[in-house]
């Protein structure tokens, strides 16, 4: 099947491959549309003419985690307000955040008829209820590194102390003996965007320093810092990073993973052989996910930035080159003509 068009559910767990069919295969007309769906736990053989470094990284760490369980973090985020309540559930590995559970609910009367408002006190347990049950579902408690439960005002901390309270009363042991790995701290909100302000909380940050998403979120937050404090000590654009590199420059290489989904061949090559040649300087590589907070912001940049080992002017280096090049070809222009006019009266 010649793919045309390829669609990645991650909360689903599906890749669809959509395309013609160049090849006989029983009970499908040769030429017709024909869209293959690959599921999670589903076998399958993929062939490349050509595998690069990067591709072959990425897949060896994809096919390390068990169906997305094995997540590194697990971040609850939860508020309620006049207009009702938000809670998500996200498991945060290999620079990826994937939406597992999106729990929505009804405001909760607080103040009027006794009668609401205990109806609202039951709501709001079932809707916590839902909540302990997609963690129990979906979160690998024994493996994570971490889960973090965030949010703004004190539903966190009701939730937190609810789900210990059925922890003990169901006899969740699993869940029990995690209690060490929670912190519960703020968030502005409840929607994915928190993420990065949650990770670059200084008792978060302390915890999960260990983990790879630490490791982008502070890569990331080191790059811009420096921005604001030393400009030559950063670059990006593809064209700026790779002069860098070429000078030795780069001590640390951001990149979006697009950029290897790129349909332009020549183009992904470009970006692998940034990698390898910092790889080669000693330099560190961070490819951040589209699907995590940190991905979007580098993704504003473009896809590529690097923090250098030295304060490097590129811009002017690169202008100069401009310039020079310009001066090189106005001088063989100039050449050119004069041989014209000597050539010209024989």
């Amino acid at each position: 099947m010649q793919i045309q068009r390829v669609d990645f559910d991650p909360e689903g767990g599906e890749l669809r491959l959509s395309g013609r069919v160049t090849n006989e295969v029983e009970g499908v007309r040769l030429g017709s549309h024909h869209t293959l769906t690959v599921e999670v736990h589903r076998a399958f053989s993929l062939h490349k003419e050509c595998w690069d470094s990067v591709s072959l990284e990425r897949l060896r760490e994809a096919t390390t985690l068990d169906g997305g369980r094995s997540a590194e973090l697990v971040a609850v985020l939860i508020k309620e307000s006049a207009t009702g309540g938000l809670a998500q559930l996200f498991l945060v590995s290999g620079g990826m955040s994937v939406a597992k559970a999106r729990l929505e609910a009804n405001p909760f009367p607080k103040q009027g008829d006794p009668r609401v408002v205990h109806g609202g006190k039951k709501a709001r347990e079932r809707w916590f209820d839902q909540l302990l049950a997609a963690i129990l579902r979906h979160v690998e408690l024994g493996a994570v590194k971490c889960v973090i439960l965030a949010g703004p005002g004190f539903t966190k901390d009701a939730f937190f102390e609810f789900m210990l309270a059925e922890a003990a009363r169901r006899s969740l042991r699993e869940l029990l003996v995690s209690k060490p790995k929670w912190v519960v701290c703020h968030a502005s909100s409840a929607y994915k965007h928190a993420l990065r302000e949650v990770f670059t909380d200084p008792t978060v940050a302390t915890r999960i320093s260990d983990t790879r998403a630490a490791a982008e979120v502070l890569a990331l937050g080191q790059f811009f810092d420096m921005m604001r404090d030393q400009p030559d000590r950063v670059t990006y654009g593809l064209r700026q990073v790779r002069y860098a590199s070429e000078q030795g420059a780069v001590d640390k290489l951001l990149l979006a993973d697009t950029l290897f989904r790129a349909q332009n061949i020549a183009r992904r090559a470009e970006h692998v052989a940034l990698v390898e040649a910092t790889k080669g300087a000693g330099g560190g590589i961070h490819i951040f996910s589209d699907l995590h907070a940190s991905g979007e912001q580098l993704a504003n940049l473009g896809g590529v930035a690097a923090l250098l080992r030295f304060p490097l002017p590129i811009d002017d280096l690169l202008e100069d080159d401009d310039d020079g090049g310009d001066d090189a070809a106005e001088g063989e222009e100039d050449a050119s003509d004069e041989a014209e006019s000597v050539e010209a009266p024989g």
